[in-house]
């Protein structure tokens, strides 16, 4: 009877240590919570980038693409909310009312205003590193973990 517990344990440790493996691939992803301007809000992660017109998120299987939202539905973004719910750790918190140019809130509560792009990073033989997120700023990039909120200016209505 003993000897037939031996291969199941063994068995049970294997895939316990495979799930963790998985979990810590995958687990690195910061999950920003996207607050649109009718109110909703949606999880998005990984995050790929975000240009003049497009917040690209999510896995479709392929390294840098999934969902795609339109920016000027975009009120802000927060990143890893319910995380922070979850430790009590609140952050800084995001100004009220619009802005009129983007504004990202850093961890250490600075405030910087102009257009916020995000783009992948890259490692220093200039390969794409998708996993690494940059925020784009009046020419200066940061590590997208930095960043706290990104508020978006309101789109101005078209002529």
């Amino acid at each position: 009877m003993r000897l037939k517990k031996i291969p199941i344990l063994f068995a049970a440790f294997v895939f316990c240590g495979f799930c963790q493996i998985t979990t810590f691939a995958q687990g690195g992803w910061d999950v920003w919570s996207v607050y649109l301007r009718d109110g909703t809000r949606i999880d998005a992660a990984p995050v790929w980038s975000l240009d003049e017109k497009v917040l690209k998120y999510g896995m479709s299987g392929e390294v840098g693409e999934g969902k795609s939202l339109k920016r000027s539905l975009i009120a802000y973004m927060s990143r890893n909310v319910s995380a922070k719910q979850a430790s009590g750790d609140s952050g800084p918190s995001l100004p009220e009312g619009d802005v009129e140019k983007d504004l990202a809130v850093m961890g250490d509560a600075t405030q910087v205003s102009g257009t916020v792009l995000i783009r992948a990073g890259k490692k220093s033989s200039g390969e794409v590193e998708h996993f690494t997120p940059l925020l784009v700023q009046n020419g200066v990039e940061t590590d997208l973990r930095k960043v706290e909120h990104i508020k978006l200016a309101k789109p101005k209505p078209s002529q």
